[in-house]
């Protein structure tokens, strides 16, 4: 059951979020766009609006949770009043098809969750700089001197 809250709906402060969740990977689907479905007119009932969302996509994951290696991965970019948003992440816990969720508060065109597809790449330049060594520096040795050393380490042989 959705409570609602008890402040006035014009001292409430509605704020950007983001929602990434996991679905159960045995789901069908139908189910994926139902329970995508579900998420969102839970966010409206509680008083928010989806401004935009991403329809799940099966992914492996890095790490296994609850035994799964793989989910149905989506996003749902929204605005819901900032005294809700406990509720909401309340209600996708009770929910069995969610395997996990995360809500983030998004600033003013922000993009929290980037697919590789939209960062762009940079250019990694790096410039050789020699390094000199640290303390006295090595005296030269002139010609005649190194000739005169090396006959005699080859009379001493």
């Amino acid at each position: 059951t959705i409570k609602q809250s008890k402040m006035p709906d014009a001292e409430q402060k509605i704020e950007n979020y983001e929602l990434g969740f996991h679905l159960l990977p045995e789901i069908e689907e139908h189910q994926i766009e139902q329970k995508t479905k579900e998420v969102e007119t839970l966010i409206v009932k509680l008083g928010g609006s989806v401004n935009s969302s991403r329809p799940p996509k099966k992914q492996h994951l890095s790490y296994p949770i609850n035994h799964k290696k793989y989910s149905y991965f989506g996003v749902i970019n929204f605005k819901l009043p900032a005294n809700n948003t406990d509720q909401l992440r309340d209600n996708l816990k009770l929910d069995e098809i969610i395997l996990r969720c995360l809500i983030l508060k998004v600033r003013e065109n922000q993009k929290v969750l980037r697919t590789l597809k939209e960062q762009s790449p940079k250019s990694r330049t790096r410039t050789y700089t020699p390094v000199k060594p640290a303390g006295k520096l090595k005296e030269e040795i002139k010609p005649e001197i190194m000739e005169k050393q090396i006959e005699e380490v080859i009379e001493n042989i």
